[in-house]
């Protein structure tokens, strides 16, 4: 169970306050916002929604009224983003969520709030399971809402089949280290050497800390390229630099002293990398010229997008030396690795695809935090000739299959999900030929609805 006081996007207190660098309100689009703050309280902070509002702001944590959670540890130490893992296409990781929400962590997750075609995403922090459903807290408050009231997920939320699996869209996990110690530690600090030796963080989230052990009160996170300025001689630190479990004593650029991870410094600035916001920019020339067109699809291959700023390196390592340079949401990637590969990787955490950016160069980026973009466009019909059998029947190969009233990846496309087996009739000429091709879309009807289907998901 997750233990926090319920708050609410649309209370009178804060509705009206702007959402970000935004136009828009708290109360109308700030249910992350919210979320987020009955999370942080819940492990012992104490925010109000207009307060974290302001702290994101300054600390480039929101692209207009986007709220970008990756931001939240520079601001608040103790809570760690791990991932978000859309799963509008898959059903929700029910059985991680529950193991989860058993250890005591914050989930939160997005749902559809609207029966609307599409997802109209929502967020809400999950209490605890009771049943086959989620106790939430629900950050937008309707009539009759209240601390001793249950919200239940499928009931108020009930517009993909009113099941987990299909209801939730999304999850975003998080991780903690306990709740904050009341008074933080005593420390004298030391006087700056006159001859300075100058590290630099080598990974976002490196720890500054109020003792030389991983278990030291924990001051601050700081992102990579952080300047710091080393309290030892530099013999002392040019020794430990790199080396695991040892820990160098630093001065940052506000002038608060720690102990910093060795293994996670270097003696040379990452020059692909930004030090002014976590969410750093591309190399000048790197990147591909904004409004530039996707280049198409080869046959075969997956379309991806990044679900946030992600990072291009050139191995499946993270390291201040494997850094390419960042990829922006908007731009394409192509997988370099088969179909198979590909589906079982994308949205999972701990895998790596191999993938081409838009410029052709060759790398790899974290496989959760990708999404489908979907295969080539669907190719005209007519192609080839229907087979002499008449109706032909697929079946699908994995749960949740979307079916689309277009032939692409978006929210405003998605009629249904279906499961796996679910049986369609072919309803175009010669459309048994894209059977299981990766970059087709094939036109199908069942006895409710006709549309579009991915190809590489069904099989005869």
């Amino acid at each position: 169970m997750f233990v926090t006081k319920n708050l609410y996007q649309n209370d009178d207190t804060w509705k009206n306050t702007p959402l970000g660098s935004s136009n828009q309100t708290i109360g109308s689009w700030g249910c992350l916002l919210t979320s987020v703050t009955m999370m942080l309280n819940g492990i012992g902070y104490n925010e109000t929604p207009v307060a974290v509002n302001d702290k994101m702001k300054k600390a480039g944590g929101f692209q207009g009224a986007l709220f970008i959670p990756s931001v939240l540890p520079y601001v608040w130490p103790n809570v760690a983003y791990r991932d978000m893992q859309p799963c509008e296409t898959t059903p929700a990781p029910i059985a991680q969520i529950d193991a989860a929400v058993a250890q005591g962590k914050a989930v939160i997750l997005q749902v559809d709030w609207n029966k609307q075609a599409g997802i109209q995403t929502h967020f809400v922090l999950v209490k605890e399971k009771k049943g086959d459903d989620y106790v939430i807290y629900d950050p937008y408050k309707y009539s009759g809402d209240g601390p001793d009231k249950d919200v239940l997920l499928t009931t108020r939320y009930k517009y993909n089949g009113a099941k987990l699996a299909t209801e939730i869209s999304a999850v975003l996990w998080f991780d903690n280290w306990g709740i904050i110690a009341p008074e933080p530690p005593k420390v004298t600090k030391v006087p700056v050497p006159a001859e300075k030796f100058i590290l630099y963080a080598a990974e976002d989230d490196l720890a500054l800390r109020a003792e030389p052990t991983v278990n030291g009160y924990l001051w601050k996170r700081m992102t990579m390229n952080t300047e710091l300025i080393c309290l030892e001689s530099k013999a002392q630190a040019q020794a430990k630099i790199g080396v695991q479990g040892q820990w160098v004593h630093v001065q940052d650029p506000q002038g608060d002293q720690g102990y910093t991870a060795a293994w996670y410094v270097s003696d040379k600035k990452n020059a692909s990398s930004s030090t002014s916001t976590p969410a750093t920019s591309p190399t000048p020339g790197s990147a591909p010229t904004p409004g530039s067109a996707p280049a198409p699809v080869p046959a075969g291959a997956f379309a991806l997008y990044p679900t946030e700023e992600l990072s291009f390196r050139s191995k499946p390592v993270i390291a201040a030396d494997t850094l390419i340079r960042r990829l922006p949401v908007t731009e394409q990637l192509i997988s370099l690795e088969s179909a198979g590969e590909t589906i079982a990787k994308v949205g999972v955490v701990n895998q790596w695809l191999k993938v081409k950016d838009a410029n052709n160069k060759e790398g790899y980026v974290a496989a959760w935090y990708v999404k489908y973009a979907g295969g080539a466009s669907a190719q005209a019909g007519g192609a080839s000739t229907p087979s002499a059998g008449g109706a032909v029947k697929v079946r699908t190969t994995a749960e949740a299959v979307s079916l689309r009233s277009q032939p692409y990846i978006s929210s405003a496309t998605l009629i249904k999900r279906v499961p796996i087996n679910h049986e369609f009739t072919i309803a175009e000429a010669g459309g048994e030929s894209k059977i299981g091709a990766n970059n087709q879309w094939l036109k199908v009807k069942d006895s409710s609805h006709e549309g579009y289907i991915a190809a590489w998901f069904v099989t005869r």
